[in-house]
Parts: C-alpha cells; sequence; structure tokens
C-alpha cells in the first residue's frame, strides 16, 4: 500500500497594523496554522502572508493600495471579517481585528478557516482575474449595458461560486459547527436592504446586481444543508424583503448554480455569468 506523505505546511509571514498585542496575533496565527494542518490532505501554499489590521479604516487603506497596485477594480473588504486575495502572486489572508472580537469565537474560527481555504483553493492570481467572454459583452452591449455592469457581475458570481468551493472543502474536513455559524452570520439581513431594493428594482441592470449580490451568502450554504436545514430558512428570511416572484427567481438560480458547479472553478464561474444574464 502507497505511504501518503502530508503536505508540507507553509510558512506564514505575519503582518500587524495597529495596537495588536502579541499574544492576540499568536492566537490567530495558531488557530490558522491548525487549520493547514487539518487540510495537509490538499497540496498546501508554500508561503502565506497573513496580515492582522487594528481598524477598519487601516484595512480599507491598505486594500485600496494593494488593488490599485495589481489593478484590481472592485471592492473586497466589505462584509467579511476576513478576506483572502493572491494578487501579488502569494495567498494572502487579511483579518479586521475590529470586526473579528465582536463576535462569537465559533464564528471566528470559522471566517479564519474560510480564508485558509481559500488559499489552498485559489492561491493564484488566475482565480481572482476572470474574463467576460466575448459574445456576452457584444449581446450586453446590444441591450445597452457597458462593461463595468458585467465585471461586477462577474465578480459577485466568482466569490459565490469561490465561497461554495471553500465550504465544500472544509465542510469535508469536519469543520461544519463554524462553517454553521458563519453561513447563517453571512445571511443576516442589513438594515438598508429594503432600501436599496427599492432604488434598484425598477432599473434593468441595478436590479441584476442588486440580485446576483445575494448569491454569495445563498451558495455558501448549499454545502452544508444536509447538516444544517434551518439554513434553508434562514435564505429565505434573506430575501423576505423582494416580490415573491424575484425570491423563486433567485432560488432557483441558487440551486441551478450548486447542482451545475464542477469543481472547475473558471468554467464554473463562466457558467454561473450565463446563468445569472439567462435567469435574472
Amino acid at each position: 500500500m502507497e505511504e501518503h506523505n502530508p503536505a508540507p505546511l507553509p510558512t506564514i509571514a505575519l503582518e500587524v497594523y495597529g495596537d495588536i498585542s502579541v499574544e492576540e496575533a499568536l492566537a490567530i496565527r495558531q488557530e490558522v496554522m491548525a487549520c493547514y494542518e487539518v487540510l495537509r490532505a490538499r497540496p498546501l501554499p508554500a508561503a502565506v502572508n497573513l496580515g492582522l489590521f487594528d481598524t477598519l479604516d487601516q484595512w480599507r487603506a491598505y486594500a485600496k493600495r494593494c488593488r490599485e497596485e495589481a489593478g484590481v477594480v472592485t471592492a473586497g473588504e466589505e462584509g467579511f471579517l476576513a478576506t483572502h486575495d493572491a494578487w501579488e502572486g502569494v495567498p494572502r489572508l487579511s483579518v479586521c481585528l475590529e470586526r473579528l472580537r465582536g463576535h462569537p469565537r465559533l464564528l471566528q474560527q470559522g471566517a479564519l478557516r474560510q480564508v485558509v481555504a481559500h488559499s489552498i483553493l485559489h492561491g493564484r492570481p488566475d482565480y481572482y482575474r476572470f474574463q467576460v467572454p466575448k459574445a456576452l459583452l457584444e449581446a450586453t452591449a446590444a441591450l445597452g449595458w457597458d462593461s463595468q455592469v458585467l465585471l461586477q457581475l462577474l465578480y459577485f458570481v466568482s466569490i459565490a461560486v469561490k465561497g461554495r468551493e471553500a465550504a465544500a472543502l472544509l465542510v469535508e474536513h469536519g469543520f461544519v459547527p463554524d462553517q454553521i455559524a458563519l453561513a447563517f452570520y453571512q445571511l443576516e439581513k442589513r438594515p438598508d436592504d429594503e432600501e436599496l431594493w427599492q432604488m434598484a428594482r425598477w432599473e434593468p441592470r441595478a436590479r441584476v446586481l442588486y440580485l446576483a449580490a445575494q448569491l454569495r451568502p445563498l451558495l455558501y450554504l448549499h454545502p452544508l444543508l444536509a447538516v444544517a436545514p434551518a439554513l434553508q430558512s434562514a435564505g429565505r428570511i434573506m430575501l423576505a424583503h423582494l416580490p415573491t416572484e424575484e425570491v423563486e427567481r433567485v432560488e432557483g438560480l441558487v440551486a441551478a448554480l450548486a447542482e451545475n458547479c464542477t469543481g472547475d472553478t473558471h468554467r464554473d464561474v463562466s457558467m454561473g455569468l450565463i446563468m445569472v444574464l439567462n435567469r435574472l
């Protein structure tokens, strides 16, 4: 029988911005490393940058500078407790302590493990640079849609598809309670949801963008439904401000995406973008 050698653990470069104690920084690093230990059956990145930010303002300023240097248009830190990117070729985990500290430990673990999973599955720059198929550009241009709308839709689809892949990997390796906590957190309604919908619903491009933005939390819960069926009801509650026909349209799209995802990220993102344009 062939002996399996686990992947070597990555070297973690810890970067601390602001007033963060050594104990807190090392505890987060240890949590991240413990997750890599469990996931060693998969190839791991050789090196990872782990950035800890004391305040949201520090995090936003740093992320903005990195996006400008990498030529990335879309923002990524809003609504997240931690983020992952690989714009510079090395996976980077960014954690905002101002956001993370206010939540239960189980949710904190879920957020940290999620970005670890992304670094394993999506640790190269090509997982952050997707192309809109030329045929879609031409078809939507005929409708008066500019390329920026398509790029924003592409972003929404890509984070939804990649999020589902991360959740599936973590659930497969036993990270279930923390991922359930994270899924419920992502499904929480925002105070301005109703107002945003009322502004978007009458303009075709704004409407599609708003509905596509709901894909990330709804697709994330799919690998967890077998063990946490209550997530389905939580997803419906998140959409309760939408008309019934829109809820059914979004839920049908999410179900189709979940059924047709293959694990080939680029193929699934392209497929998802086509589905969004056809179904929403």
